[in-house]
């Protein structure tokens, strides 16, 4: 019933004169009224309804869903390894322990130390890594290293510098490259001067790594270090075993420059949070341990020189040495 309608029905409500008219049509106006009300109610419901689904039509469309963390370190994780081999035609014995941790979500960081008889001497090397890491795509950080070698006074080598890694199915690509400096030192052995100078000047080490399956890791490098080049060629086998552990089989050879070879190879357990394959500990949990190798820092730049002779002073007309002076005879 239409607004016009209404009034007019009223004005004819109100000049009737009987009560029982006027009765009948008060109804009538009062249901119109109550009507119009409802319909007036619904049209603005029905309005209010197509505005706010819109509103959240709308900021649907425009906010992205929020996605979960993507962890570069799956938490607290370490391993330990123990070795032997022989180095530039010197035994050598080693062990090393690692740990690695979260730094909130998409960082982490490694510390690791190692222990080592080297030509019947200690050495001792730790290394460091700050990095950024997708398990699903690749790794990059920073890297620091120290190695001392209890030889002819105490041989020092640093290193420092960018590392990268990066996933492609079963293939890594990965290395360290940037500074290595040390110190220069000295002794005499025997007959001989035997000297190591550590220079300042660029290092690399560097992994080309394919998982024939989710537990072997072979490999094939290359080696920069204390200024002369080698070939690095490895491997590793994981063996599965429980809590988050896993132990592993591992060696490495290098054929390189002057003394730059050597081969070793050893045990090593890792512990995780869970139980994982070899190629997952690799890229969710610790980087690869470069400190461990870098033997080549403090003895490929090593040499010998005769220790120099001296020659006999003598005295002219028939004077006689005495305490390095020549003096006439009494």
């Amino acid at each position: 019933m239409s607004a016009n309608i209404f009034a007019a029905e009223f004005r004819r409500c109100v000049s009737m004169r009987r009560a029982a008219e006027f009765g009948e049509c008060g109804t009538k106006v009062v249901t119109a009224r109550l009507l119009l009300q409802s319909v007036a109610v619904l049209v603005i419901a029905g309005g209010v309804s197509m505005v706010s689904g819109a509103a959240r039509s709308a900021d649907m469309a425009t906010k992205a869903p929020p996605q979960g963390c993507v962890q570069a370190v799956d938490g607290f994780n370490g391993k330990i390894s123990g070795y032997g081999g022989s180095f530039a035609n010197d035994a050598l014995y080693a062990g090393t322990g690692t740990v690695a941790l979260p730094l909130g979500c998409a960082f982490g960081a490694q510390i690791s130390s190692t222990g080592a008889s080297f030509d019947g001497r200690f050495l001792g090397a730790t290394e460091g890594h700050l990095f950024w890491r997708n398990p699903s795509q690749g790794l990059l950080g920073v890297y620091g290293s120290y190695v001392y070698w209890n030889q002819a006074g105490g041989v020092r080598s640093s290193h420092i510098g960018p590392e990268a890694e990066l996933y492609s199915g079963r293939w890594t690509l990965q290395g360290v490259a940037g500074v290595e400096f040390g110190n220069n030192t000295s002794s005499v052995v025997g007959s001989v001067i035997q000297t190591y100078d550590v220079k300042t000047r660029f290092f690399d080490q560097v992994d080309l790594a394919y998982y024939l399956q989710d537990n072997l890791r072979v490999y094939a490098g290359h080696r920069y270090l204390g200024g002369e080049h080698a070939l690095a060629l490895g491997g590793e086998w994981g063996i599965p075993m429980s809590h988050g552990v896993m132990a592993a089989l591992f060696a490495e050879g290098r054929v390189g420059e002057d003394n730059f070879h050597g081969v070793w190879g050893g045990v090593r357990v890792y512990f995780g949070q869970k139980d994982k394959t070899l190629i997952r500990r690799h890229r969710e949990d610790d980087p690869i341990d470069w400190g461990a190798g870098e033997f080549g820092g403090v003895t490929n730049g090593a040499s010998t020189s005769p220790v120099p002779t001296s020659t006999p002073q003598s005295c002219p007309n028939g004077d006689i040495l005495v305490n390095g002076v020549c003096e006439p005879p009494v």
